[in-house]
């Protein structure tokens, strides 16, 4: 079974619009203007991991957590024993440090897709 989880960093105003047009290509979201604690707080990620334990049981190290910066999106999604990759859709010069951490760093979520479907291993 295939989770999709989106977190979005959204006031509490403009949570109804997206809740309202939802559609299939996510399951449910977790919005920090709701849950009144947002990125960088690993509890944003357990909640997460919580709300996706009642779709179906869900451990973190078998959870993808996808994201653009390195201190809001993977090390506290890997604190919580998340996988983790980030995004480099602007070509931050950031993004050579990410990979100099260890980070895997991929430009785009179709490169993402063919990452994980071609059998890599996430680093670190």
């Amino acid at each position: 079974m295939l989770l999709r989880i989106v977190h979005a960093e959204l006031k509490k105003s403009n949570v109804n619009i997206i809740l309202e047009n939802q559609g299939s290509e996510w399951d449910f979201g977790v919005f920090s203007g709701l849950e009144g604690v947002e990125k960088p707080d690993p509890r944003i990620y357990k909640i997460a991991l919580e709300r996706a334990g009642k779709i179906a049981p869900i451990a973190p190290e078998v959870t993808l957590h996808i994201g653009d910066s390195m201190r809001k999106d993977y090390l506290p999604a890997k604190s919580v024993g998340m996988q983790a990759l980030l995004l480099d859709r602007f070509k931050t010069p950031d993004a050579v440090e990410w990979k100099k951490s260890g980070a895997t760093v991929l430009p785009d979520l179709a490169a993402v897709q063919e990452f994980l479907t071609s059998g890599n291993k996430l680093t670190c």
